[in-house]
């Protein structure tokens, strides 16, 4: 699949994304709407997930630099996956942050496979770029889940940073030990062949009207 170009100053910088992979089928997929992020009725929610998600990007490229500066890019495959972020505090009679991950429609890890709310927004983007459409800058999703609270979903799409292209440049280009290991601890890998600036994927927000416990 063609990697589209991201017109500038539309998405968040990725990070290195090592934890996306092929998208697996669900035992229990979620139904969803979008909504108009403009809406005043989810200014709360769209101000909370934004700011979420650039806490998480800077969490995100702080770690990339720090782990690349201590180890080799054969080593920091293992190692990248946001484990330095942690969720913002509830607060009494507020929407909660219940969840930040990466999707993406080339993926690493099982862990950061798509759902099928993901992949609506996924596929939104995608449409936009190879459109040649206006960028949406920001997502937002109503999602409801068999046997669980209604949530909200706020995305943002990711850039590729350059130094992010040690893991997730050209398949041939890879250096010393990066593509060995990638097949060790990921062997469906898709996340490849990737350029500066071109388009990875989404940061998500997950946001509960409803706090875990409550």
């Amino acid at each position: 699949m063609k990697t589209p170009r991201s017109p500038s100053g539309v998405f968040v910088a990725a990070g290195c994304l090592v934890a996306l992979c092929p998208v697996s089928l669900r035992a229990a997929e979620p139904s969803f709407e979008f909504l108009n992020p403009d809406d005043p009725a989810v200014a709360e929610v769209r101000r909370l997930g934004e700011r979420v998600v650039d806490q998480a990007g800077s969490v995100l490229l702080a770690e990339v630099r720090r782990t690349l500066a201590t180890n080799t890019p054969a080593l920091a495959v293992a190692k990248l996956h946001l484990k330095d972020f942690k969720l913002p505090p509830a607060v009494t009679g507020k929407p909660a942050v219940t969840a930040v991950r990466r999707t993406s429609l080339r993926v690493r890890s099982e862990a950061n496979a798509p759902d099928a709310a993901d992949l609506a927004a996924l596929r939104k983007i995608q449409r936009q770029l190879e459109d040649g459409e206006p960028i949406a800058k920001l997502l937002v999703q109503k999602v409801s889940l068999p046997g669980q609270p209604a949530e909200w979903r706020v995305y943002r799409p990711l850039a590729t940073p350059a130094q992010c292209l040690v893991c997730h440049g050209s398949k041939g280009d890879l250096g010393a030990g990066v593509a060995d290991n990638l097949k060790t601890f990921f062997p469906a890998d898709q996340a490849v062949d990737y350029t500066p600036g071109s388009w990875r994927g989404l940061i998500r927000v997950s946001i509960s009207d409803s706090p875990p416990g409550k």
